[in-house]
Order: C-alpha cells, then sequence, then structure tokens
C-alpha cells in the first residue's frame, strides 16, 4: 500500500495539519457533540489522534476535503494490518467522520478518496445514518459481528454524575447489585498479572496475537501498544499475564470516567479456562481502582466472548461489521478478531459516567 497524498487524484482532497485543527473541531462540533472543553475536543487528543507518529502510518492520518478552500468534510483514519492466511492486508478504520450539510456529498467523496490509501477500510458501529450510507458507498457486511460486553463491580457508583437521570437508574443500580453479587471469583493462585511500564515494552518479549483457523487477527507489536499508551483523554495501562511464572500472554486497560475496558488481550491458548483466568486477572485490576463502577469489552471471536460470559459480563449491544475494497481484492473468509484497540472505542469519551450495565 502506498498512502502518499501524490497517489490521490482529486484536488480538493489532502491531509491535514495541525494548523486545520480549530476548523475540524468546528466541523465535528455538531455531528459529533465536541462541544468546547470536550474531551475528545482537547487539542493534545487532536494531535496524538491525527498528527503524532504512528507505527502503521506515514505522516497525518487525518483528511479534509475542501470546496472554495474551505473545509467542508473531514474524515481520521486508525490503521491496521489484517493477518489471513499468508496475507498482510492493510487496513483502516475511519472515525471522526463528518460534513457540513450543504456541502454537496463532501463526505461520501471524502471517503471514497481515504479508500484509495488503503487495501481495505471496515466500519463498526456508528449513527443510524451511517449505517444506511455504508452500503450505498460499497461497503458490504462480511460477516463477522462485533458485540459489546459489560460487567458491573461498583453499581452503586452509577447514582454518581450520570450522564442521564430518569426513572431507570433505580433499576439499573438494582441489576448491577445482582449481577456483581454472581460474578464468579478471581483465577487461581498460578495466574498473576504484571504491569509493563512504557519503557518496558520493548524487552517484555509479549506474545502477540496470531491468525488461526477460522479467526483473521489485527497485527500488533511494542510500537502500537506504545502509541495507544500515550493516550492522553483515557489513561491505559498494559499487563503482561503469568502462569506459574511463565509468561503467557497480555491485556490491556483504558481508564474513562468510571469505566474500565480491557481493549487488547491475547493468551497464548485455546483454553477457555485460560482464557477466563486472563480475563478475571484484568477484572481483578480493574477493581484496583477505587474510581471503577464497571468493566466494559467488545469483542468478535467465539473463545473471547465465552470467557467474558463465563466471569460474568453481559451482552449490551451487537453490530455488524462491513468491509469496503476494491473490486478485485479478496476479502477475509475468516471471522475477524475485532476488539476495541483496533477503533476509536478505546478511548472515545464524554467525560461522564456513561455505563453500559
Amino acid at each position: 500500500m502506498n498512502n502518499a497524498i501524490s497517489t490521490v487524484v482529486s484536488p480538493n482532497f489532502r491531509s491535514s495539519t495541525a494548523a486545520d485543527a480549530p476548523a475540524i473541531a468546528a466541523l465535528l462540533r455538531d455531528p459529533l457533540g465536541l462541544a468546547p472543553g470536550h474531551p475528545m475536543a482537547e487539542p493534545i487528543h487532536l494531535h496524538w489522534k491525527y498528527w503524532e507518529p504512528h507505527p502503521n502510518w506515514a505522516g497525518s492520518r487525518s483528511y479534509v476535503y475542501l470546496q472554495d478552500g474551505q473545509i467542508v468534510a473531514h474524515g481520521a483514519v486508525i490503521p491496521n494490518v489484517c493477518l489471513w492466511r499468508d496475507q498482510r492486508i492493510k487496513v483502516v478504520h475511519v472515525i471522526d467522520w463528518a460534513a457540513k450539510p450543504e456541502s454537496g456529498g463532501s463526505g461520501v467523496a471524502l471517503m471514497k478518496q481515504i479508500g484509495k490509501l488503503a487495501d481495505m477500510i471496515f466500519a463498526v458501529g456508528g449513527s443510524e445514518l451511517t449505517q444506511q450510507i455504508l452500503p450505498m458507498i460499497g461497503f458490504k457486511e462480511c460477516g463477522t459481528t462485533v458485540k459489546r460486553y459489560a460487567r458491573p463491580v461498583r453499581p452503586l457508583l452509577r447514582l454518581v454524575n450520570p450522564e442521564y437521570r430518569s426513572w431507570r437508574l433505580a433499576p439499573q443500580v438494582m441489576r448491577g447489585i445482582f449481577w456483581t453479587l454472581t460474578a464468579p471469583s478471581r483465577p487461581g493462585a498460578e495466574w498473576s498479572a504484571q504491569r509493563i511500564l512504557p519503557n518496558q515494552l520493548a524487552a517484555a518479549s509479549i506474545i502477540w496475537p496470531r491468525p488461526k483457523l477460522g479467526t483473521t487477527v489485527f497485527e500488533r507489536s511494542s510500537a502500537s501498544m506504545s502509541y495507544l499508551l500515550r493516550c492522553p483523554a483515557t489513561p491505559m495501562e498494559s499487563f503482561s499475564v503469568h502462569k506459574h511464572g511463565r509468561l503467557r500472554g497480555y491485556f490491556l486497560l483504558a481508564f474513562a470516567p468510571a469505566q474500565a475496558r480491557i481493549v487488547d488481550c491475547w493468551i497464548d491458548s485455546d483454553e477457555l479456562y485460560e482464557w477466563r483466568a486472563m480475563v478475571q486477572l484484568a477484572v481483578g485490576q480493574a477493581k484496583a481502582r477505587a474510581h471503577v463502577a464497571e468493566v466494559a469489552s467488545m469483542c468478535s471471536d467465539p473463545l473471547f466472548e465465552a470467557a467474558l460470559v463465563e466471569c460474568g459480563f453481559h451482552m449490551r449491544h451487537a453490530t455488524p461489521m462491513w468491509l469496503r475494497a476494491p473490486s478485485g481484492v479478496a476479502r477475509p473468509d475468516a471471522t475477524i478478531r475485532f476488539l476495541m484497540a483496533d477503533s476509536d472505542e478505546a478511548f472515545l469519551h464524554n467525560g461522564r459516567n456513561n455505563l453500559w450495565a
């Protein structure tokens, strides 16, 4: 893949720079609710998300579409590499996609231009309008379903700084108490988790995900993990997983207001009980933070999903994954293993307690 801007034919499409930040923030303000002071609109977060160097992309990851010299549409990419069979497929997930209503199809034009920068684009979630537009611009459901799961750990914290107040709040708290009391306990003593500091990543010998029969994975590396750990809006911490002192895998936690997220994880095993132990370790680390009301995650592969369910997580939502690829490009015919680290779900929040469970 060549993501140099010279490959793009439209003179109205270009990569953005930090100088465009005010115009981009203004464009995103209404459709995404990014009012001044919103944590996702802070200049330091925009810089990390769009312009800080990324191991899987050269240059800016933010793109704009112009009319009469003015920015009328914007989209940014989260770059990744899909490992499928013996192939390494350059894929992007588009975030912060918005256009001025009066700009006459500029958002669609921008998405098509972004499509020229990678082998494939994938999409998960989005607004109802986005879901309607995707099939109209060449996206197709790929057969992978992404599910949201959550497990309450301090349900009474739902009453503190909630995003919404309604009559549902009391029943939600009671349900959370029941789910908390019926969730399983910690893993056996042979399992342990050890914090990996950012300066220890390169030497940590982490066991990264690899494709297995029936599953495609997104590539991980110490460089991509280091990038996530530098997120300014949502602090993240990485941990190695050990059994009897032997390294078996890792997990990455993100801490949004009142919510800890298992945004990435892997165990070098096909055994459900070992995946369950890893999830229990992650829950234990999350519970050690007094502000955490629930632990959440997203998944698409059946093994991780089964481990979440056995650890007391409850499904809150399911959505299909969409793919857009040029004609003639083979699409993966296996389940694509998607986690929060593969999209902005790893760090997205509005500064309030927007809980799932």
